[in-house]
């Protein structure tokens, strides 16, 4: 359907249409002016045999130059018979009844006893003071002319249409790879795969010029984000040492004997500070994993016993906010990761859907090497499930609870790490809050097997 929907396909074939209508009128016309002329010609020969006879003056004279004309002239060519009182002298059978010939008409060779007749004559019919004469002559030429131009179109016509259409198809199939390969990079880049690229050499054409015009967007886009990445990094990492040098001093405080309403405003500023800590962290490990590092460090991970061990950590959390959690382990199979990130990627999800669905029941499954965690809250609206990936993104706008945005940011850092597949589900209703598919190797994400 996308190859019918193609517009070069399209003007291929509009452009063979309207060879073909132009051809095929061509052919057209040249086949009526001729078929005009030869008829013109054939009638002109008989009006011609005609006046030739009545310019003869002397009757004697007249019957023999019948008689010539029908000895010299062949079947399928002309054909006469003068018919004088009860005797006739001609070339056209008797046999023919005279009265079924009509002037100006057409007779079939078919009913004349002949050997070789034509397929067709024309008739005229005249009156000579000997009496009356019919003149039929062969349209043997314009038989010929049909099978001209059947042979024009057998050897001419069709081949051409053929060769048009193969050369079409040739470059459709060529314009529509390259449509393609735009079309594809398009879409990775739309997906968030900024390092994809039309790539090979373009041909100087429209399609060339959007193809490299398409790679240098996509490379200045790389290098923007790259940039505004690494600058949020060296944010992050210049931020973090004051900040944790501003708590070390408030704990130098907490240290000393102070009044109640100091100290709850010092525990106030602890958390506060806490929590700027713990973001500038996020910020440093989701750039530091989407620059490709740790890698190295793979080993054969027990997803199984590690669901177990987190399940064993947040239950008591989970309890105490008036909910539980349900653990679910079936057909476990290794995979190749960090132990402590995929620690990290099950605790955010378990976090989110605690923060989000406070009071229902959160299921932390696991399905060979499928790890699901879904919960009785109303999910992520469809959407904004690509939003809320990017880093300090949240689903409230007025952003009055506590959180970062930069939770299951993290988890698809680490999923991409380990090349998982993430999807964001409906919560209630709608499947799993969040779902990760691991690959063997921990190499590109294999779907969800």
């Amino acid at each position: 359907m996308r190859a019918l929907r193609s517009t070069p396909l399209r003007l291929a074939v509009a452009l063979i249409a309207v060879f073909a209508v132009f051809l095929a009128a061509g052919l057209g016309t040249a086949y009526v002016l001729m078929h005009r002329t030869l008829s013109a010609e054939i009638d002109g020969r008989a009006l011609q045999v005609v006046a030739e006879l009545r310019a003869i003056g002397r009757p004697e004279e007249r019957l023999e130059r019948v008689q010539e004309i029908a000895a010299t002239s062949r079947p399928d060519t002309l054909l006469i018979r003068l018919e004088t009182g009860g005797d006739s002298i001609g070339n056209l059978p008797e046999s023919l009844d005279a009265a079924s010939l009509r002037d100006g008409g057409l007779l079939s060779g078919h009913a004349l006893p002949l050997a070789h007749p034509a397929d067709s004559y024309r008739i005229l019919l005249a009156t000579l003071p000997e009496g009356r004469v019919a003149v039929l002559v062969g349209r043997r030429a314009l038989s010929e002319l049909n099978e001209i131009f059947l042979a024009i179109l057998g050897f001419s016509f069709l081949p051409a249409l053929a060769i048009t259409s193969g050369l079409a198809i040739v470059v459709v199939r060529r314009t529509g790879r390259r449509v393609e390969a735009i079309r594809g990079t398009l879409q990775a880049l739309s997906a968030g795969r900024l390092t994809a690229r039309v790539g090979g050499t373009p041909p100087d054409t429209d399609l060339g010029d959007i193809a490299r015009d398409l790679d240098r967007m996509a490379s200045a886009q790389e290098a923007a984000t790259e940039a505004l990445r690494q600058i949020g990094s060296d944010i992050a990492h210049d931020l973090k040492t004051p900040i944790q040098r501003v708590a070390v001093h408030l704990e130098r405080v907490g240290a000393e004997a102070l009044p109640v309403p100091a100290r709850t405003s010092l525990d106030a500023a602890q958390a506060e500070t806490a929590g700027i800590i713990g973001t500038f962290q996020s910020l440093l490990q989701i750039a530091q994993l989407e620059g490709g590092q740790g890698r190295h460090g793979f080993a054969p991970v027990d997803l199984g016993a590690l669901v177990r061990d987190m399940a064993e950590i947040y239950a008591p959390a989970v309890e105490e906010a008036g909910a539980r959690l349900d653990c679910s382990v079936t057909a476990p199979r290794p995979v190749a990761g960090d132990r402590h990130l995929l620690a990290r990627l099950i605790a955010n999800l378990v976090e989110n859907a605690l923060r989000h669905a406070p009071g229902t029941p959160i299921r932390l499954a696991l399905e060979g090497r499928v790890l699901s965690v879904s919960d009785g809250g109303p999910g992520i609206p469809e959407a904004r499930r690509e939003d809320v990936l990017r880093r300090l993104v949240r689903l409230e706008a007025s952003r009055s609870t506590p959180g970062s945005g930069l939770g299951l940011a993290l988890v698809k850092a680490i999923a991409d790490q380990h090349g998982a597949a993430l999807g964001l589900g409906g919560g209630r209703g709608g499947g799993p809050r969040g779902r990760v598919g691991f690959s063997a190797r921990g190499g590109r994400a294999g779907g969800w097997a």
